[in-house]
This record gives structure tokens, C-alpha cells and sequence, in this order.
């Protein structure tokens, strides 16, 4: 699910590192979050990409409260 991209419907909690402390953040409605580490199943964290840092979230906040966005195929239609 690596390179998977997801649009957030609703804010939705995240966690960042920030001066070496780990802390939560809300990723907010329409901001995309591209999954970098880790597979999209149960209930694990994992790592996206979002605004240009590393953040760690709930694979089911994914599943629930983002929208997959589908890409198109290069020379597609």
C-alpha cells in the first residue's frame, strides 16, 4: 500500500515528532497524505507523508475518514 494517496475528509489525528518529543497533530479536511511505510490492515500505525514530513497514523482513520484517490495511468483516459 506504499505510494497509496488519501484525501481527509474529516480532521483526523496524526503523530508527529516535534524538537525530539512525539505529539499529535490534526491532519485536516482536504489535506493529502501519501503512505510511505507499512501496510493498511488491522489497526496499525502507519507512516505517511504529509505537507513535506513524516507523520504516523491509524490505518483505519485512513480506511474511515479518507478518501483513496485513484491515480490515473500515464497516457490514460
Amino acid at each position: 500500500m506504499v505510494s497509496q494517496r488519501f484525501r481527509v475528509n474529516t480532521p483526523t489525528l496524526a503523530i508527529v515528532e516535534i524538537h525530539g518529543q512525539k505529539t499529535t497533530v490534526y491532519v485536516q479536511t482536504g489535506d493529502i497524505v501519501t503512505v510511505v511505510d507499512g501496510p493498511l490492515d488491522g489497526m496499525r500505525l502507519v507512516d505517511v507523508d504529509w505537507n513535506g514530513r513524516t507523520a504516523m497514523m491509524f490505518t483505519t482513520d485512513l480506511r474511515e475518514r479518507a478518501d483513496l484517490i485513484q491515480e490515473t495511468a500515464p497516457g490514460g483516459s
